[in-house]
């Protein structure tokens, strides 16, 4: 029986992934899945290009696999992420909103490698076969969807403040298994959705939840400031584009923000005249 090989320090966690200290200079990204290793080649593959374009985040140091997983091994990164240290500081809010707006505008503008999946593609598989999306607000959504445009600029598909880290150098984007090839105004919709739905945990106290929601808009409104300065964005495409993404987050099954979600369905369908 082979040896067990050794454990790592946890540097952070998500649902898909782990991040360990590999050595002082690299750390490596584990798949909690013995079959994981396909989003981590999306990820390298997505940093590679965005690298090439100028955009600051880990360099990719190739793969490795450790007790059974796979593993991305990543330059290592010495911050904290802008969302940790508004929490902290939350005067700095709009500074960093904007500051996520701005980096987000950047990275839409790389052109995607080769190899990623189409975002339209992604989509409409992932709606159309979901029981969370409304039946009677599916084929409108999906009609929505098909009227929107191709394109082969590189998508993150989790672009928030909690994944910029803001290094001695600057800030560094981070995280990008999800990555797709396709319309940046749809990666710009999915992030202010994201702005604007989460949900506080149930048992935040009434002063806790008035902070969140003040900070958070403030935050939506930072980041849309920033986009808005780096990159020009359709006022009609954005609107189809958010319905569209706001069915596709339904499916992702986020129980604390399905009423949330559902309303800004509603009235995303009555905007977009689907």
């Amino acid at each position: 029986m082979a040896d067990a090989d050794p454990p790592l320090q946890r540097l952070g966690a998500g649902r898909a992934a782990e991040v360990f200290a590999w050595d002082d200079a690299t750390a490596v990204k584990l798949s909690r899945w013995t079959d994981g290793l396909p989003s981590l080649q999306t990820e390298a593959a997505a940093l590679s290009a965005a690298r090439a374009a100028g955009i600051r985040v880990p360099a990719p140091r190739g793969f490795v696999t450790h007790d059974g997983r796979p593993g991305l091994l990543l330059e290592r990164l010495a911050g904290d992420d802008l969302l940790s240290i508004v929490e902290k500081k939350p005067w700095r809010v709009w500074e960093f909103g904007r500051l996520t707006g701005r980096l987000h505008a950047e990275l839409g503008k790389t052109p995607a490698p080769d190899g990623l999946r189409d975002l339209r593609d992604a989509l409409r598989g992932a709606i159309a076969e979901s029981s969370a999306v409304p039946e009677r607000a599916r084929p409108r959504v999906l009609a929505l969807l098909d009227s929107l445009p191709v394109s082969d600029r590189l998508c993150h598909g989790d672009f928030h403040p909690g994944n910029i880290i803001l290094t001695g150098d600057g800030p560094v984007v981070i995280d990008f298994p999800n990555a797709v090839r396709g319309d940046p105004v749809a990666d710009f919709a999915r992030s202010t959705i994201l702005l604007e739905a989460g949900e506080v945990p149930p048992d935040t106290g009434l002063w806790g939840r008035v902070l969140v929601r003040v900070g958070r808009k403030l935050m939506l409104l930072a980041y849309r400031s920033g986009y808005r300065t780096a990159a020009s964005v359709d006022a009609d495409a954005l609107a189809r584009w958010r319905v569209v993404i706001i069915a596709h987050r339904l499916t992702e099954r986020v129980p604390e923000e399905r009423v949330r979600l559902l309303r800004m369905l509603s009235r995303g369908l009555r905007t977009a005249g689907a």
